[in-house]
């Protein structure tokens, strides 16, 4: 009996209980030569049907930024900024809808196992106003996780790295989408 067990508690060390679905690297460094446009961040507005996957507006902002600057297609400001004052070319008021996700599927398989799928999914909506001029970007990133049980153990699970996957992600997609979009503007 004791090698039985101690060959479950091998397999499970050796296979891992949880399994995510890799994560894509998304490559926006540098894809424009030089800046087309100032966006001011305007509105961010985050629309949430899950319990536990949450991501702040505030956290959004931030890596939207960052996304939008590593392309070199922008100048992204924070600062807060009105229609009629920004310049007829190249400022645009930009906003942003979050939509945030969350699917959980168990199953029972037997005593010993119970299987647990979760799928997590974030979309990502950008709009770049300016006096009648306007660029749309879309954006959706998922992170599926199999964190099943095995002998009534559950692995710790790591919300805060999935959360911050996924949000890189989107942002980089997007900000990806919106020079696409920009680069059709001129």
């Amino acid at each position: 009996m004791k090698k039985v067990i101690f060959a479950a508690v091998l397999l499970l060390i050796f296979s891992g209980c949880v399994d995510k679905k890799s994560v894509l690297l998304i490559n926006n460094l540098g894809i424009c030569s030089a800046p087309s446009a100032k966006l001011y961040i305007n509105d961010i507005i985050v629309e949430n049907s899950s319990q536990t996957f949450n991501i702040s507006s505030d956290e959004i902002k931030i890596s939207l930024v960052n996304a939008l600057n590593e392309t070199n297609c922008f100048v992204v400001s924070t600062s807060q900024m009105s229609q009629n004052s920004l310049t007829p070319k190249d400022e645009y008021l930009l906003d942003a809808k979050v939509n945030l996700s969350q699917d959980k599927d168990v199953v029972e398989k037997n005593i010993f196992k119970k299987s647990e799928t979760e799928r997590l999914v974030m979309l990502i909506s950008l709009s770049a106003n300016n006096n009648g001029n306007k660029v749309l970007a879309n954006a959706k990133s998922e992170l599926v996780i199999d964190s099943s049980k095995y002998l009534g153990f559950k692995p710790e699970s790591d919300r805060a790295g999935d959360n911050r996957s996924i949000l890189k992600n989107a942002t980089k997609k997007v900000s990806i989408a919106l020079s696409d979009g920009f680069s059709r503007l001129k």
